[in-house]
């Protein structure tokens, strides 16, 4: 029994010692699947850095146009509350379009809705025409990216009848990347004849 178990032996550890002594990242596959896995992480350092130059650039975007649409905002606030400080009813308007993209969407959901190509006359027929009223705004809001903002205001004067009136309202805005306005709409917390009776009539 000894003298067959010594043969099996040695053949065992002949297979032990090949199979040590064989170094497995020798071979040409291993060194493929190397190769392979150096590109992978380098084509995800790639696709890191360029996130991370989107994420860098949609930031900077974002503050940018918040500044710009904070500047706008405030600006046709200060227009709203007293056009003459910026000079003649031609200069405010020409300001106030130079605040807003050619095809700004804007109106009054009470008179006539929004559309384009009315933002010019829409402020025209507020601040200049010929009306007995003021704004008075009690409070702006804009986001954090400046892509939406808004202000809850009071439309208070003289009705069509002498009588006075008060309008509550509420603006929405939204501004594109520039900061621009981009589209403008007025709505209030009553049906539509009811402002309009109140513009008519008064209270």
């Amino acid at each position: 029994m000894r003298k067959r178990l010594i043969p099996f032996t040695a053949a065992l550890l002949l297979l032990v010692a090949g199979c040590s002594s064989s170094d497995p990242t020798a071979s040409n596959e291993y060194e493929a699947l190397e190769q392979e896995l150096a590109e992978a992480n380098q084509a995800v350092t790639q696709l890191e850095s360029q996130l991370a130059e989107i994420t860098a650039e949609g930031a900077g975007t974002a503050a940018a146009r918040y500044r710009n649409a904070k500047a706008n905002q405030e600006t046709l606030l200060a227009i709203i509350k007293d056009p003459s400080a910026f000079g003649s009813e031609q200069e405010v308007l020409d300001l106030i379009d130079d605040m807003a993209i050619p095809d700004v969407v804007s109106g009054d959901l009470a008179f006539g809705g929004a559309t384009t190509g009315i933002w010019r006359q829409g402020w025209r027929n507020t601040l200049f025409g010929g009306v007995d009223a003021t704004i008075h705004t009690w409070r702006s809001w804009l986001s954090d990216d400046g892509s939406l903002g808004g202000s809850l205001w009071t439309w208070s004067g003289t009705a069509g009848n002498g009588e006075p009136f008060d309008l509550q309202g509420l603006e929405i805005s939204r501004f594109d990347d520039r900061g621009l306005y981009s589209e403008v709409i007025m709505l209030y917390p009553y049906e539509n004849a009811e402002v309009h009776r109140r513009f008519a009539e008064g209270n």
